[in-house]
């Protein structure tokens, strides 16, 4: 699966939804770039992290996916500006039906960082996310490379 492919097709998707929010999205990921995978679920887990990403983002900034071949991996990542995780949610995150409000106070399903931890690990691969040391959050996606 062509890593850039699908992160154009999530932007593709999500940038309606960034634009209303006044949030930039940015893809940086490497044409050559090739994973091993299904890319209807690598797609829809991609699509989750963007949009929560949107959600955290602050109006006027930005939202970046990037891409990088690591020791047989693809890492894939995704960076928002936003106020980052609490600490009393970092361990649960992943939890089905947790979920943290929002900016504005709406609140998630629980679901979607759930599904993309279960795409990773059907992949043989793992999801991550912590708080950038510059602000915000970068959630990790990282699968087998082809």
């Amino acid at each position: 699966v062509p890593v850039a492919a699908i992160a154009d097709a999530v932007r593709d998707e999500l940038s309606t939804v960034a634009a209303q929010r006044s949030v930039e999205l940015f893809i940086d990921v490497d044409p050559s770039l090739v994973a091993r995978g299904d890319p209807f679920l690598l797609q829809r887990a991609l699509s989750n992290l963007v949009l929560n990403a949107i959600d955290f983002a602050p109006r006027e900034s930005a939202v970046t996916v990037d891409a990088s071949a690591v020791r047989g991996r693809v890492d894939i990542t995704v960076r928002d500006r936003g106020p980052g995780i609490p600490d009393y949610a970092t361990g649960r995150l992943f939890e089905k039906f947790y979920s943290t409000p929002r900016p504005g106070g709406r609140k998630g399903t629980g679901l979607g960082l759930a599904f993309v931890r279960e795409v990773a690990q059907l992949h043989g691969g793992s999801a991550r996310l912590v708080n950038h040391p510059e602000g915000g959050a970068i959630a990790t996606l990282s699968i087998p490379r082809a």
